[in-house]
């Protein structure tokens, strides 16, 4: 994409966020203990704080946000099902509510343990906070690990991985392979990173059809940065035969979810008989930055 100035092409450099499927550090008042319930400690556990990315997890129960954690029911169910040996799924979900509680140590501990159990999303998880304490060899080795599980968030992470280097030599072809194989499992983030590699044309051949295509695929799952670099493509015609309205309709997606510069792109043009009398360095003070974009 020759116009990149005014894309939204920064990169999500850091390793998957576990907000994603584990993390929420924001201070969560504890429920008082949960009533007497029918289900076994390891099966209220599973109820209480199974993550939609766990492809390990017990179907017979829908997974729940991180946000939406019972966390003094979700607690009390999984100590008692760790405590009597429930087995890695279990105490994932322990390290998962631990950590929405706050207690991030002892999250860690646990996740360590569920990692020894060979839990894929465990291994996900123990790789970013290992991460974070600078042993970059043993995140991406737990990241080859969990992908070759078919998770999706380690695929997603090795994408980054390879990409930005961590942990290994940077490779572009291995990145966008491992971005594609996210994408193909739905995930919103491998769609839009790819876009961007082909977008940008640095680590991989610049392909603006491609690009574009998976753009909108990013966009269709609600990826709102895809809305309005594909809203830009749709602007100039890059990839593509330029349209307008199609355009508009992008950047009107990505206002409507809060989007600042999609916003600007659909607001009214300033009257020109306002501006005329106002000086040119005064005058680009008007005019929406074209600040950098987050993936």
């Amino acid at each position: 994409m020759k116009n990149e100035a005014s894309k939204r092409i920064s990169v999500v450099n850091a390793i998957l966020l576990t907000a994603v499927s584990l993390l929420s550090i924001a201070a969560i008042a504890l429920p008082s203990a949960h009533a007497a319930s029918p289900l076994l400690p390891a099966d209220q556990c599973d109820a209480e704080a199974g993550s939609e990315h766990d492809l390990q997890r017990n179907m017979a129960f829908r997974p729940v946000a991180t946000e939406d954690i019972r966390i003094g029911i979700a607690l009390s169910a999984c100590r008692e099902a760790y405590n009597q040996g429930s087995g890695p799924r279990q105490t994932f979900e322990l390290a998962r509510v631990l950590h929405a509680a706050g207690q991030r140590g002892q999250a860690m501990a646990m996740l360590e343990k569920a990692v020894e159990g060979n839990h894929a999303v465990a291994m996900v998880n123990y790789a970013v906070m290992i991460g974070e304490r600078g042993d970059h060899a043993t995140e991406f080795a737990l990241y080859q690990k969990a992908a070759a599980t078919g998770n999706i968030l380690a695929a997603y992470n090795l994408g980054v991985a390879y990409r930005d280097g961590v942990g290994t030599a940077a490779n572009g072809t291995l990145a966008a392979q491992w971005f594609e194989r996210a994408s193909v499992a739905k995930d919103n983030l491998g769609a839009f990173n790819l876009a961007v590699m082909l977008d940008e044309g640095t680590q991989i051949p610049e392909d603006n059809q491609k690009a574009a295509y998976f753009y909108r695929l990013a966009a269709d799952r609600g990826n709102v940065d895809a809305m309005v670099n594909l809203g830009l493509m749709l602007e100039s015609g890059e990839g593509m035969v330029a349209n307008a309205a199609a355009a508009t309709e992008m950047f009107t997606k990505a206002a409507e979810k809060g989007d600042g510069f999609a916003q600007g792109k659909i607001a009214p043009q300033i009257d020109t008989a306002t501006t005329a009398s106002i000086e040119p360095s005064e005058q680009a003070s008007l005019v929406l930055a074209k600040t950098g974009r987050v993936k």
